[in-house]
């Protein structure tokens, strides 16, 4: 005996209606996409902002660095010492 000889035989089918396992099915298919969806943005989204937080901390960290040049020492040596004394 099959399932729907079961469900159109007796009319309480033993708690069993047509379709109702495919309306579940169907119904937790259309959470999991959205879900999917909804975290696909969030990561693409969280993504940005990681990157925009690290060109952030990067100028931060080159706008403290000032260019020194050339040592003074080397421009402006100083005279030999007089070994003569």
């Amino acid at each position: 005996m099959k399932i729907m000889d079961i469900i159109s035989e007796s009319p309480a089918g033993y708690g069993m209606q047509k379709g109702i396992a495919m309306n579940r099915k169907v119904n937790a298919t259309n959470i999991n996409q959205t879900k999917r969806a909804n975290n696909k943005n969030s990561d693409a989204n969280r993504e940005l902002n990681i990157a925009n937080k690290a060109l952030t901390r990067r100028a931060s960290r080159l706008s403290k660095k000032m260019a020194t040049g050339m040592p003074q020492r080397i421009l402006n040596p100083q005279p030999a010492q007089d070994t003569q004394q």
